[in-house]
């Protein structure tokens, strides 16, 4: 029995080790999935595997060569199914080719050819920080290189330019190298002046920009600039001097005026006026002054950097006649009369005495459009000035002259008087009164004179907008359509359908009859755009001339309008009724023609209690 045993367990022990010594069954290992990140030196590969036994150990081969000669190897991350492995040092813009390659106890297999391919080399990519500390000329910015896009940035910093798209070629900065943010600091600026930064880096590949961005640097405050324009009116003890701030320095002008001295070269610290704060040309009063001496006057502007000084001017009391100018009389259209008062020859004999005049402020004896001369020594003359342009604006002033100088009197403005315009005629009569046609697109036909009047320059009538009957008062009081809404104007019979006066409560129908009414606001309208418009006089009557398109004419004198029991604004504007009121919260208004010299339009701020003259219209 136990030699049987002992058989059975040799025969066992023979055929394990048999077993043995047979070769292993096969590995099978098959990647399933493989994602690539390739960047410009590294590539990360995640991927799937199966084998049909565990791994201990997993690397990849790569190569630029598609059969693996000169190939890397690294180690493989492996899970039970999944695999990472990250690959450095490599070429940038390369194709590479690569497998895996599994080990088991028993053998090791290889995956088939997989590729990837690095990125190539780009310039930088770069963001531009914003602009801080700006000051007169000086200012801060900076960037940050976010990428180097593949290759080292061997510099970096900002350009700028006074121009858009600065580039390195500009001015720039460095401000060291590689990835990262960095600040730069932009020196040498001018003031007031507006530049385009923007952050800049460099690498083999060039020079990658950050956006643009624009700044001004900060004005300079310096001292204000004045000038003194002249010394005027000089008397005995007084003067007048002009002076005119035409820079504030860039700070506020809080004092200006003259200072003076009997020194050269007068500061603030001597004698001064203050005239007034701000830029401009500003007008100071010199008192106190001694006789027969001479003064030293400059104009003075202060901001918050200091005191300026304009040109010295210099100017001798009592060296220079006295003379004062009369009025101006007798204005017509191409004379006036004006004179004189020498009232204090200065110490010597006044030679020469008159005015002179100008359609510019302040004419001299050397700078004028006319001058006369009028006898000698002190005393009243009367001077005429002939050959002026009519209805122009002349400034005039009296002067005399002594052996030290000449002085003149106070400026004394007026105008000339228009010359007279023909009429214009009319075309024919429509029910007994006469009217034109201006040749409007709505062959509307307009009336030579206003309701109440005779003839085209009287003034005619006054109405209260919506009443038929002058009144010797216009007040709100009286006025029976003031504060009526457009729902009552048209509920009590003011208005019509259309939102116009009905004929029993229009003054033109109701005074002329037949189909003479008072224009529409929209007709008012035609007549502005489609016509010229001149202001001018007829037989002294001042108003304004429509041409219509055809060349025909019509008169409106400037009658002004009545308030109260007081005539307004004659000679200077005209308001005209027409037949349409005002749709407005408040119910005060209708619409009218208003002008006067330089304007003319359709207007609405005189309320409906105000006497408007009237100007029919029929069709």
């Amino acid at each position: 029995m136990k030699k049987s045993l002992l058989t059975i367990f040799i025969i066992a022990i023979s055929v394990f080790l048999y077993e043995c010594k047979k070769d292993p069954k096969p590995d099978v290992f098959r990647v399933t999935e493989v994602d690539v990140d390739a960047s410009y030196r590294t590539a990360e590969i995640n991927g799937s595997y199966t084998f049909n036994v565990i791994p201990y150990d997993m690397k990849i081969i790569y190569s630029e060569n598609d059969d693996l000669t000169d190939a890397d190897t690294s180690m493989v991350y492996v899970g039970e199914s999944d695999f990472y492995v990250s690959v450095g040092s490599l070429k940038t813009g390369t194709k590479y080719y690569y497998c895996f390659e599994c080990y088991s106890l028993h053998s090791s297999t290889r995956s088939e050819l997989y590729t990837f391919e690095t990125l190539k080399v780009e310039v930088p990519i770069v963001e531009t920080f914003e602009v801080e500390d700006v000051t007169l000329n000086f200012a801060s910015c900076g960037g940050n290189v976010v990428s180097d896009c593949g290759a080292e940035v061997t510099e970096r910093g900002v350009c700028w330019s006074t121009s858009q798209n600065p580039t390195i070629n500009d001015n720039k900065t460095s401000d060291g190298s590689g990835t990262g943010a960095f600040t730069s600091q932009l020196s040498g600026l001018s003031s007031s002046t507006t530049y385009y930064v923007r952050a800049y880096a460099t690498n083999s590949a060039g020079t990658g920009y950050g956006d643009v961005i624009s700044f001004t640097t900060l004005k300079e405050i310096v001292k204000p600039t004045v000038q003194t324009l002249n010394v005027v009116n000089v008397s005995q003890e007084a003067a007048v001097v002009v002076g005119d701030v035409t820079s504030d320095g860039g700070a506020e002008v809080t004092e200006r005026g003259v200072c003076w001295s009997t020194s050269q070269n007068p500061t603030i610290n001597d004698n001064k006026t203050s005239d007034g704060t701000g830029m401009g040309t500003y007008t100071s009063n010199i008192t106190g002054l001694n006789k027969s001496t001479t003064y030293y006057v400059r104009a003075y502007a202060t901001n918050s950097i200091g005191t300026a000084y304009g040109e010295q001017r210099s100017f001798t009391t009592i060296t220079v006649p006295t003379v004062i100018t009369e009025d101006v009389a007798d204005v017509t259209t191409d004379s006036a009369t004006s004179g004189g008062d020498v009232t204090d020859d200065g110490g010597a004999t006044v030679t020469a005495r008159g005015i002179c005049w100008s359609t510019s402020p302040y004419p001299t004896i050397d700078d004028n459009d006319g001058i006369t001369t009028d006898g000698t020594g002190t005393g009243a003359f009367v001077s005429l000035m002939e050959h002026l342009e009519s209805n122009t604006f002349y400034y005039v002033r009296a002067y005399a002259t002594n052996e030290k100088g000449t002085a003149y009197g106070h400026e004394r403005p007026f105008r000339t008087e228009a010359e007279e315009e023909e009429g214009c005629e009319p075309d024919g009569v429509i029910d007994g009164h006469e009217y034109v046609d201006l040749g409007l697109p709505s062959g509307l036909k307009w009336a030579t004179c206003n309701v109440g009047a005779i003839k085209p320059e009287d003034y005619g009538d006054y109405f209260a907008w919506g009443e038929t009957e002058t009144k010797s008062e216009y007040t709100q009081d009286n006025s029976i359509t003031y504060n009526l809404s457009m729902s009552e104007l048209q509920s009590q019979g003011y208005i019509d359908g259309e939102g116009n006066l009905t004929p029993s409560h229009d003054a033109a129908t109701a005074k002329w009859d037949g189909s003479w009414r008072m224009p529409t606001k929209d007709e008012i309208q035609e007549l502005i755009d489609e016509c010229s418009w001149k202001w001018t006089q007829i037989n002294g009557v001042d108003g304004t001339k429509i041409i219509g398109p055809n060349g025909r004419c019509i008169f409106l004198p400037a009658a002004g309008y009545r308030e109260g029991s007081s005539l307004i604004h004659a000679d200077y504007d005209g308001c005209y009724w027409s037949s349409t009121p005002k749709d407005y919260l408040y119910n005060y208004h209708a619409y009218y023609l208003y002008f006067y010299d330089g304007d003319y339009h359709v207007h609405d701020y005189l309320t409906r209690c105000y006497g408007h003259t009237v100007r029919p219209v029929t069709e």
